[in-house]
C-alpha cells in the first residue's frame, strides 16, 4: 500500500489493542468507527424503502475506503465525486474519510465546461460518477492527459462502462474492516469550491483539524438535545449545506432520513411518516413549503422541534409566515463555503420583534456570533465601524474562521489580512449585539451618493403579499452613476403591476432606494447552488426594452 510521508498505518499494541496516535495526529474516520461502535445496529440512514444501521454504514464505508485504496489511491490526492443523494453518496464521503483521500464534490448542475474547471484545479486523480452522469464517462476520460494530468481513475456506480472502474464490484469484494490511517492534522481532508456567481468557482480547503474545529462550533451552538429520538430529513444535496447536519446526527445516533429533492407534497409524508424532528430549509424551499400548507396541503408537524433555515438572505414576512405554521421553532444560522455555519445563530426565542421589515428588531438579523467565533466590522480602510453602522464583516483567522484558499495564494493575500478573513459580506450590529446583514460589497449600489444596499429594497418588495421572492442590483446611469433596479416572481395566483410594486416600496423605504426599472419574471436565474445569478439579471436589463421589461419610477 503506498501512504504519503504524512500518513501511517496505525499497528496493534503490545495488548493487542490499536495503538494511540501522537497528539498531533488521528485516525482518518475514527469517529465514524466510533459512532458505529457506540450505536451499533440502531437505523441511521433512511432513504426510500432502504434502511442502514450504524453498523451497515461503517462496514460499507469500510469495504469503500479499503477499494480505492486496493485501486492504488494514496492519502492526499484528491477524488471528485458526482452522484445524487443516495446510500452511495454517505459511503463515498465516510470511505474517503477513512482513506485518508482529499473529498472533493462536484456538483450535479453543473454543466461539462464547470467540472473540468474543477477538476483541472483540483488536480483531482479519480473520479467517482453516479449512473445519472455516466454520459460524463467518455468525455472525462479524453480530457486524461493534456487538460487533466493527474486524473488516472475514472469509477462507476450503477452503470458500466469500458472507461471506468466498477465500484460497486470493487467495494464487494474489499475488506469489510476500517483501514485505520493515521493522519496529522494539517492534511487537506475536503476542498469545497464557491458557487462562483461572479467568476470561476475557487476551492476552499478543510483540513482535519479545521473539520474538527467546526464540529466543535457546530455542538457547542446547540441550544437544544440531539440524541437516538431525533430524526434529521435531507431535501438538498448530501455533498453541499445539507451534509452540514449529517454527521452530527450520525454522532449522535439520530436517525438520517434522505430524499432525492424537495417536493413539499412528499417532504410532508415523509415528516409524518418518520416522525421528523428536525428539517433543514434555504428560503425558496421555506416559501414554498409555507404556501403549500397554507393552501390546504394535509400534514401533520407534531413532532417537529426544529427547522433551521439559511443559505441565503430569507424576507422577514416569510419568517413570518413561517412562524404562523410551524410555531416557535425556527432556527436561522449564518455561514459560507469559505466558513461552513454557524458563525452566528438567530435561536428560537430570539425570533422576535413587531417593525414591518424587522430592521430594528432580532427577527430580522441572522443572529450573534457563536462562542469561538470573533466578528468584526470594518470599513473600506479596514477599520472597525462604530455600532450601527454598515461595514463588511470579517472573521478571525482561527478555528472555522481559519479560512484557506486551495492553490491560490494571490486570492488569499486579498481575502486575510492582519488575521482576519473578509467575507465580502456588509452587516451592521444592532444595539443588542444581533448582526444584521445587507448585501455584498460589491452589490452595494451608489445612486445620486447615497448608498443603498440590495437586501432591503428586496425585503421592502418582498413584504408585499403578491411576492415570492426579489432580486436587487445597480445599473449604470449617467445622471444618477447608478439607478436600483429589481425583479420579482409573484405567487402562484397572484397579481400586481410593476408600478404598484413600486408604490408599495414608497410605503418602506426612502425614495432614492426604491426601483427605478422593474421586472416581473417566471423565475429568478440560478446557479447550481441556488443562488441568484444577478449577472444574467443585468443581461436581462440590458437587452430589455422598456415596454417589456421595465418601469421608471420617476
Amino acid at each position: 500500500m503506498n501512504t504519503a510521508p504524512n500518513v501511517t498505518q496505525v499497528r496493534a499494541s503490545g495488548d493487542g489493542r490499536p495503538a494511540r496516535p501522537p497528539d498531533d495526529s488521528v485516525i482518518a474516520g475514527g469517529l465514524i468507527s466510533w459512532a458505529a461502535a457506540q450505536h451499533g445496529e440502531r437505523p441511521s440512514l433512511i432513504l426510500g424503502s432502504q434502511t442502514l444501521s450504524h453498523i451497515d454504514v461503517e462496514v460499507r464505508s469500510n469495504r469503500m475506503a479499503q477499494a480505492l485504496i486496493t485501486l492504488g489511491l494514496r492519502p492526499g490526492e484528491r477524488i471528485a465525486v458526482l452522484l445524487e443523494n443516495s446510500l452511495e453518496s454517505v459511503d463515498s464521503v465516510f470511505g474517503a474519510e477513512k482513506a485518508a483521500l482529499t473529498f472533493v464534490a462536484l456538483n450535479a448542475r453543473h454543466t461539462l465546461a464547470e467540472h473540468l474547471d474543477v477538476l483541472e484545479d483540483a488536480q483531482a486523480s479519480a473520479v467517482l460518477l453516479g449512473p445519472q452522469f455516466a454520459p460524463l464517462a467518455a468525455a472525462l476520460s479524453q480530457a486524461r492527459g493534456a487538460r487533466l494530468p493527474e486524473l488516472r481513475l475514472l469509477l462507476s456506480q450503477g452503470f458500466v462502462s469500458t472507461a471506468c472502474v466498477d465500484i460497486g464490484a470493487a467495494c464487494a469484494t474489499a475488506a469489510p474492516t476500517p483501514p485505520r490511517l493515521e493522519v496529522r492534522r494539517a492534511q487537506v481532508m475536503r476542498i469545497a469550491y464557491t458557487s462562483g456567481t461572479t467568476g470561476k468557482p475557487k476551492g476552499v480547503s478543510y483540513t482535519v483539524e479545521r473539520w474538527m474545529d467546526r464540529l466543535h462550533n457546530h455542538f457547542l451552538a446547540m441550544e437544544y438535545g440531539l440524541g437516538v429520538d431525533d430524526a434529521m430529513l435531507h431535501v438538498g444535496p448530501l455533498t453541499h449545506a445539507a451534509g452540514v447536519y449529517l454527521f452530527p446526527c450520525f454522532l449522535r445516533g439520530a436517525r438520517n432520513i434522505v430524499q432525492n429533492r424537495f417536493d413539499p407534497p412528499a417532504l410532508l409524508t415523509a415528516i409524518a411518516r418518520h416522525r421528523i424532528t428536525h428539517l433543514m430549509l434555504v428560503p425558496t424551499m421555506m416559501g414554498r413549503l409555507v404556501d403549500a400548507i397554507e393552501s390546504g396541503a394535509p400534514c401533520d408537524l407534531s413532532s417537529l422541534r426544529r427547522i433551521h433555515y439559511g443559505t441565503a438572505p430569507t424576507p422577514v414576512s416569510l419568517i413570518r409566515r413561517a412562524q404562523a405554521v410551524f410555531g416557535p421553532i425556527l432556527r436561522q444560522q449564518y455561514g459560507m463555503t469559505e466558513a461552513v455555519q454557524p458563525l452566528t445563530v438567530l435561536y428560537p426565542h430570539e425570533h422576535v420583534g413587531d417593525s414591518p421589515d424587522g430592521a430594528d428588531d432580532p427577527i430580522g438579523s441572522c443572529g450573534r456570533p457563536t462562542c469561538n467565533v470573533q466578528i468584526v466590522l470594518r470599513d473600506k480602510n479596514g477599520q472597525p465601524v462604530a455600532q450601527g453602522e454598515v461595514g463588511e464583516i470579517t472573521i478571525a483567522h482561527l478555528g472555522i474562521g481559519k479560512v484557506e484558499l486551495w492553490r491560490r495564494p494571490q486570492a488569499m493575500a486579498e481575502v486575510v489580512r492582519d488575521g482576519w478573513f473578509y467575507t465580502g459580506d456588509l452587516a451592521r450590529f444592532d444595539a443588542q449585539g444581533y448582526l444584521h446583514i445587507v448585501g455584498r460589497n460589491k452589490e452595494m449600489i451608489i445612486s445620486g451618493g447615497f448608498n443603498v444596499y440590495a437586501r432591503e429594497v428586496e425585503d421592502a418588495l418582498a413584504s408585499h403579499p403578491a411576492v415570492l421572492e426579489a432580486a436587487v442590483l445597480g445599473l449604470p446611469d449617467p445622471e444618477w452613476g447608478e439607478i436600483v433596479a429589481a425583479a420579482v416572481v409573484l405567487r402562484s395566483g397572484n397579481a400586481v403591476t410593476q408600478d404598484g410594486l413600486i408604490a408599495h416600496c414608497q410605503t418602506r423605504i426612502a425614495g432614492y432606494k426604491k426601483p427605478r426599472r422593474l421586472a416581473i419574471l417566471q423565475e429568478l436565474p440560478r446557479n447550481h447552488a441556488g443562488k441568484v445569478v444577478k449577472g444574467d439579471l443585468r443581461a436581462l436589463f440590458d437587452g430589455a426594452s422598456h415596454a417589456e421589461a421595465d418601469r421608471s419610477s420617476a
